[in-house]
């Protein structure tokens, strides 16, 4: 029998709201700097290239939200790799995403070097107990690889990356959230440099303390912390550095992460999950943790069958694509984040359909207390907005309700240069034009949404990936 116990230093969970998860820091005094990040999500196999008015190519995946996933290529849009290889061409890894939020940093990769770059402080050697030893040189970073990258993957705190050459790294942690094991390496040191992973990984997605990856066989390998049940090995051990393989599960194409719980979609159509339970995020309230993986329609019965095209993990809560272009969402919903009813406190339902989106929704992202939605090129919000990661206008009135109970449209993006991709932090957001403009709101106090000046909060603005690089050319920042 596998141990339960946990350490007494690990707290019953509880709900949280954004603000309980901020901290105090960075240089010249303290200020407020938010964590977490809906990790990247994988891209399905079958996909094609378009062009976007301006002529860069956009990433439109067949069975799947357009602009969804952290991979930069799928196996079958590329005529130089078979499907059992799936390693990307140049041209195919540059045509998708390049925006991408995690915990108090932002990641972008330059579509013309595949290049990445860090926005906000996650490793890279930023001092967590002493901020102002670090320079500013830990708000804008390259990140150091070896060669150009393919697939990025942002965590909460933690973050993967894929090499075109088919290599695999990991590196992050820190004080806010120690190392558990989740970087996929056997360790519990702190890597402050991409290092290398024990498994190559053809698709990794980051929950706040642990690790699903997938290899190019379907098998599922988890690492991290386990004791909301994410390791999906029916025991409750806190520590688990060293990556073990999911028993039972079919083969697998894509996978999501939420802070706590894990999902994973096989090759037949069908979502498991695992983990944390406690607030409904993986469906019917009653058990708190599910310590194996389970079909989502048993334990989502509401469902009622409807297949599920992509599944999003936020702090408590869960938000779903539907076939149709419905979104559905489950899970806690004190902040707004599931668009329920903001007076509803009994008879909270198990799966809630959004309403008042003006059509299908293409693409969906959670953040940890908001949620977004892509609707004919335009981006949706509801939930949490307490640092404008909703609205895109900047931190709300003081007096104000913070909190946003219905999808309402975020302002500042451009029109005529329709949004295909969204990506979504504890408290900012960010946003893929068709022609390849990024856009970042929200929470700018750690330097996540690009703004030198660390703003508590940002307005919707764009950010020019060539102007980051250049930048870091110049020399420390």
């Amino acid at each position: 029998d596998l141990p339960r116990a946990r350490p007494e230093r690990v707290p019953t969970h509880r709900p949280q709201s954004p603000k309980a998860l901020l901290l105090q820091g960075g240089r010249g005094g303290s200020r407020r700097a938010a964590m977490g990040a809906a990790a990247a999500r994988a891209a399905g196999r079958s996909a094609r290239a378009s062009f976007g008015p301006r002529g860069q190519a956009v990433l439109a995946t067949a069975g799947a939200p357009l602009g969804a996933g952290g991979l930069a290529w799928s196996a079958a849009s590329c005529a130089e790799a078979g499907a059992e290889d799936e390693e990307p061409c140049l041209e195919c890894a540059r045509a998708a995403a390049r925006v991408f939020c995690g915990g108090e940093h932002t990641l972008l990769r330059d579509p013309e070097t595949l290049a990445v770059y860090q926005l906000g402080a996650c490793g890279l050697g930023f001092n967590h107990d002493n901020p102002g030893d670090s320079g500013s040189a830990a708000y804008v970073r390259k990140v150091p690889t070896p060669g150009p990258v393919a697939g990025v993957f942002a965590g909460y705190y933690h973050n993967f990356l894929k090499l075109t050459a088919g290599g695999c790294l990991a590196y992050g942690c820190g004080r806010q959230a120690p190392n558990d094991g989740q970087l996929l390496n056997g360790s519990l040191a702190e890597d402050t440099a991409p290092t290398a992973t024990h498994v190559r990984f053809a698709e990794a997605v980051a929950g706040g303390h642990h690790s699903v990856c997938r290899t190019r066989a379907g098998e599922v390998f988890v690492c991290g912390a386990g004791w909301q049940g994410q390791m999906a090995n029916g025991g409750l051990v806190y520590k688990n550095p060293e990556p073990r393989q999911v028993a039972g599960l079919p083969r697998i194409h894509r996978l999501a992460a939420g802070y706590y719980h894990s999902a994973a979609l096989s090759e037949e159509g069908q979502w498991h999950v695992w983990g944390c339970n406690e607030q409904g995020q993986l469906g019917q309230p009653g058990e708190t943790q599910l310590t194996r993986p389970r079909l989502l329609s048993e334990v989502a019965p509401a469902l009622d069958g409807r297949k599920v095209v992509a599944f999003e993990g936020g702090y408590g809560h869960s938000v779903l694509l539907m076939e149709d272009g419905r979104v559905v969402t489950m899970g806690n919903h004190s902040e707004g984040q599931r668009a329920l009813d903001p007076n509803l406190e009994e008879d909270v339902p198990c799966t809630h359909e959004v309403s008042g989106l003006p059509g299908p929704a293409r693409a969906v992202a959670a953040g940890s207390h908001h949620s977004l939605a892509v609707v004919s090129g335009r981006v949706f919000a509801f939930g949490s907005d307490e640092y404008g990661q909703v609205s895109g206008c900047g931190e709300p009135p003081e007096d104000a309700d913070h909190r946003t109970w219905r999808p309402r449209a975020v302002e500042g993006l451009p029109e005529g240069d329709p949004v295909v991709r969204v990506s979504a932090g504890i408290c900012h957001s960010a946003a893929q034009t068709a022609s390849g403009r990024v856009f970042l709101w929200g929470c700018g106090g750690n330097g996540q949404t690009g703004d030198s000046s660390l703003p508590t909060s940002s307005r919707t603005i764009e950010v020019d990936i060539s102007q980051v690089a250049q930048r870091c050319r110049a020399g420390p920042l």
